[in-house]
């Protein structure tokens, strides 16, 4: 990708691969049409998103096999399917999605998402017109990263696993990408049962380093129990009081969202029939490529991300299940408040997304 970022940079002469950017503030005026030349006319811009937080999240679970073997992990599955496109067929796709809403945020996860063929590439591809956010185990080649990945859009959220790597040696290559311009790093760790009592040195070690530590609430079975219902007294205690010793204000923040589900009851999560904006600001796009309006299990089927009539909702459309199983849900009316918080993203260095009338 050029340093300018669009499709052709008078200053530099050189001709870049990126959608060309429209004058002005794409976001706030609407005037994507002749940002990406397609074809096809039948397209419409659907922006400017006038919810919060303005800017679609795209949830991709790009595959489910990873390089690790956690033996608390719920979600590997080597023999599970996954799409796989070339970056020339992955770019037709998302040039199609910047076309109907602009510069969005796509988040990767896994499995480990680093492994997917050819994902630097594909990565380096994506941030010409997006945002990008990234759960990893950090076992990616770090230089190859650096001279390849542009550092400005992006977010890297490094995923701790204590049994195939050190908290220090974790923390090293997080530093390393962070003095390598890439200002948006983050370490989270799951709070396996038998993690808890040695969470508050790791957090404490990170954080000295400024650098901000999510803790995320076991969601599977050990001995037979089933968490984190079956979180003890004390554990809730001691979870809930690295929440009060953070000294990150945004890790203090999320770190309490993820508590507080966790200890919710399934009343609490109740949202059915309420007007939520998962699917027009937020959707997940499963590794077979369905794409569907939230991660509940069974929820709504928008698509299939390679169908060039995928479309997202306009409005706030009613819950459709019992107990919602997201930890920041989109309920119209209730998650205004910490939406800056909960659903920040990098900006990007061509196409920033503003609220309307901003």
């Amino acid at each position: 990708m050029g340093s300018c970022g669009t499709g052709g940079c008078s200053g530099c002469g050189t001709k870049h691969e990126g959608p060309q950017a429209p004058e002005g503030d794409m976001a706030a005026h609407g005037e994507l049409d002749a940002a990406i030349p397609h074809k096809e006319q039948e397209y419409r811009p659907l922006l400017p998103r006038h919810a919060p937080p303005y800017k679609v999240h795209w949830n991709w679970e790009i595959m489910l096999p990873c390089n690790y073997r956690c033996s608390y992990c719920v979600v590997h599955n080597e023999a599970a399917q996954y799409l796989i496109l070339g970056v020339p067929e992955w770019r037709k796709i998302w040039e199609r999605m910047f076309k109907l809403y602009g510069c969005c945020q796509v988040r990767f996860a896994g499995g480990e998402p680093t492994i997917y063929p050819n994902f630097i590439d594909l990565v380096g591809m994506i941030l010409e017109m997006h945002t990008v956010d990234i759960t990893t185990n950090l076992s990616f080649d770090i230089e190859e990263w650096i001279k390849k990945v542009p550092s400005q859009g992006i977010a890297i959220s490094g995923s701790l696993h204590l049994e195939h790597q050190k908290p220090e040696d974790f923390l090293k290559k997080l530093l390393v990408l962070r003095n390598k311009g890439n200002q948006l790093i983050s370490a989270s760790l799951v709070a396996y049962p038998t993690y808890v009592d040695k969470i508050d040195g790791i957090r404490a070690m990170f954080e000295k380093e400024n650098v901000l530590f999510k803790i995320i609430p076991f969601n599977g079975v050990y001995e037979g129990k089933r968490y984190p219902g079956a979180y003890t007294d004390m554990e809730r205690v001691m979870l809930g009081m690295q929440v009060q010793r953070s000294t990150d204000e945004l890790g203090k923040t999320l770190n309490k969202q993820w508590q507080d589900y966790a200890n919710a009851k399934p009343n609490d999560k109740n949202f059915l029939g309420m007007p939520c904006h998962m699917g027009e600001m937020y959707a997940k796009i499963y590794s077979d490529g369905t794409v569907r309006r939230c991660c509940h299990t069974g929820v709504d089927v928008l698509g299939h991300i390679t169908d060039e009539n995928l479309r997202l909702f306009e409005k706030a459309e009613p819950c459709t299940v019992m107990s919602c199983s997201c930890w920041k849900p989109m309920v119209a009316g209730k998650y205004e408040e910490k939406v800056h918080m909960l659903w920040q993203s990098a900006d990007h260095p061509v196409y920033p997304v503003k609220a309307p009338n901003a």
